[in-house]
Parts: C-alpha cells; sequence; structure tokens
C-alpha cells in the first residue's frame, strides 16, 4: 500500500533519498558530519528530524514537523544540478517498528545506512546522552538499568513527557532484531550495514564504502576530526536554564534550542563549547558489565548470523571500550589505518 505522503513527493521538490538509521552512540553524528561536507551531498539540519518514528512517544514532534511538507522544507537547500544524494540522520529509525517501511512507501528507492557499536557502549552512551539533556533523572546507569521494567508500567518516570520508550536501554541496543526487520523490508541492494569498530579502525575506508554504496565520487577527504564525544554542562545551573527551564522562558529556550539544532556548523559547536565540557564517562562495574554481557548474548549471536560477521569479541568484551576517553567518533585525521584507535 503506497503510504499517503508519497503522492506529494514528486511535487514537492528536492527530498530525502538515503537515511542512517542508527544506532544512536555508534559514530552516526561524525558519519553524517563528514558526509555534509562533501560537495554533492545535502544533508538535513538538524541531523535528526525522526519524522518518520510515529510510534515512538515524541517522534516528529521534537521539531514540530507535523507535516510532510514542513519536513520536506528541511531539504530545501538542495541543488538537483550540485548534489547527488540527499540524506538525513534520525537513529530512532532503526528501533522504530514503523519509519522504515513508511519511508520505503514514501521513497521505494531509498536507500539505509546503519552503523553498529557494542550494545553495552550504546545503552550506556544512551543513558548519558538523556542525563545530560535532563530527560534522565537517575544519573547511574546501573540503577536505571534496573528501573526499566517498573517504568515500562509508568512508575518512576522523570519530568520529561514522551520519555518512556527511550528509557528502555535494553531496546535501544537489540540489533538482531531490529535487523531482522530492516532485512525484511529493505533490499540488500539499498542497506548498508557497518560497524563502529571498522569505522574507528579504518575510517577513510569506511567513508569510501559508503560513498561507493551512494554512488557519490570520492571527494579525496583525510581529515576526519572527533565529533559528539561525551560531555558534561558547566553547571548543573546552565543544563536546567538551557534543557529544563522554569515554565515563564520555556518558549524563548524551546525557540533557541530548535535554531541551535538547525544549525550545524560553528553557532552549535559555540552554545556546546560554552555550557558544556568533555568529560569521559566512568568505567561499569565489571560485575555489572558481565551481566549486561549475558543480557545482550544471544541477541549478539543474532546480529552475527545476520551480517555472516564473527562478533566473537562483543561476547567476550574484547572490543574497543568505553574507559578513559569516549571514542563515540572518529579519529582526528587518518592516512589509510588509525593505528591508534585498534
Amino acid at each position: 500500500m503506497t503510504h499517503p505522503l508519497s503522492i506529494t513527493m514528486a511535487a514537492a521538490g528536492p527530498h530525502p533519498d538515503f537515511f542512517i538509521i542508527g544506532a544512536p552512540k555508534g559514530g552516526t553524528t561524525a558519519l553524517a558530519h563528514y558526509l555534509s561536507e562533501h560537495p554533492r551531498i545535502f544533508f538535513s539540519a538538524p541531523k535528526e528530524p525522526h519524522f518518520w518514528d510515529e510510534d515512538h512517544e515524541n517522534g516528529r514532534t521534537i521539531h514540530g514537523l507535523s507535516t510532510v511538507d514542513q519536513y520536506l522544507r528541511l531539504f530545501a537547500g538542495a541543488d538537483p544540478d550540485q548534489h547527488l544524494a540527499i540524506g538525513e540522520g534520525s537513529t530512532s529509525y532503526l528501533q522504530s517498528r514503523v519509519a522504515v517501511q513508511a519511508i520505503r512507501d514514501f521513497n521505494p528507492d531509498a536507500r539505509f545506512l546503519v552503523m553498529l557499536r557494542h550494545p553495552i557502549e550504546v545503552a550506556y552512551g544512551e543513558h548519558g546522552e538523556l542525563v545530560r539533556h535532563y530527560h534522565e533523572d537517575v544519573t547511574d546507569f546501573e540503577e536505571a538499568w534496573r528501573l526499566q521494567e517498573q517504568r515500562a508500567a509508568g512508575h518512576c518516570l522523570p519530568r520529561t513527557p514522551g520519555i518512556v520508550q527511550q528509557l528502555q536501554y535494553r531496546d535501544v541496543a537489540r540489533f538482531g532484531e531490529q535487523l531482522e526487520r530492516l532485512f525484511d523490508v529493505v533490499p540488500e541492494s539499498q542497506r548498508l550495514v557497518m560497524l563502529f569498530d571498522d569505522f574507528v579502525a579504518d575510517t577513510r575506508g569506511t567513508y569510501q564504502q559508503v560513498l561507493e554504496f551512494l554512488n557519490i565520487p570520492d571527494d579525496g577527504r583525510t581529515d576526519f576530526p572527533k565529533l559528539n564525544q561525551a560531555r558534561a554542562y558547566r553547571s548543573g545551573w546552565l543544563g536546567r536554564m538551557y534543557h529544563a527551564p522554569p515554565a515563564i522562558i520555556e518558549r524563548p529556550m524551546r525557540v533557541l534550542r530548535s535554531k541551535v539544532m538547525a544549525n550545524s556548523g560553528r553557532m552549535k559547536q559555540f552554545v556546546k563549547d560554552m555550557v558544556s565540557v568533555k568529560k569521559p564517562r566512568r568505567n561499569l562495574r565489571p560485575e555489572f558489565r558481565a551481566e549486561l554481557l549475558d543480557v545482550f548474548r544471544e541477541d549478539i549471536l543474532r546480529t552475527a548470523q545476520l551480517l555472516d560477521r564473527d562478533l566473537g569479541h562483543w561476547i567476550t568484551d574484547d572490543s574497543p571500550q568505553v574507559k578513559s576517553s569516549d571514542r563515540s567518533a572518529a579519529p582526528v585525521s587518518v592516512a589509510g589505518r588509525n593505528e591508534g584507535h585498534r
């Protein structure tokens, strides 16, 4: 059945033809940034419109996109004579049960990019992101993990509305289940699944792989700065004023946040540096990490089978881990392989 939004697509002008759909905290911000700087690629700002994940409680309301016309305005700046590919990067789409099919109904030729990371790092990173944005009020990940069932039942929830699904950290990182849905809907020729481990080890090679998949000529890029590292606000007051302000200034602060999110350049980085600093996450207790491995073990095996890839290093926990630094993005520069990030 054709999605009703597809009726307007042909007459709507520029529209996205590729989507980075996950996973969160898996290097997608870095990948999107690198692609956005390619002269033949147009990428949306904000990076994550969240328009197609209607089964997620906040979904498209995050950026006030209630209609397809509003969504397509994000891509109005694309020049058909210059840009060979137009994309966006909402990492909630992989977890969503409806987003990929809705995108396919909208544009049957759409291509999908997925970057997977060790599920423990994804779940832990997602918790840190929610804490930083004041959507999660339980700052200890282990404690938040043990609250998942209660929260699914509507108990012990933070003040932020529509956040229940994001607090289910186990579901966020169940890639086997998510990939099965993707593979059932999208032909192999229109999907590319990559591993964050490979992205870190050979950023240039992964970047070239993506360009080839999108049929975009190589721009010869060799500089790949780190992006989206773990951060903390300089003070709790600053963080609360920006993300959870008093009701009297909520509206102007919401407008400010929207303008910052819609800016992919210096303004966004300036605001980020002004209110926050880089702060590596703490190591998880070894016993808790072992418990998480047991939880994710079967899904890792499922993922390995779907990808026809040995992920034994995920099960034995020999993969690169977030310890002294958050490696959520690629190295600063490369000349082939990146020896310092193996």
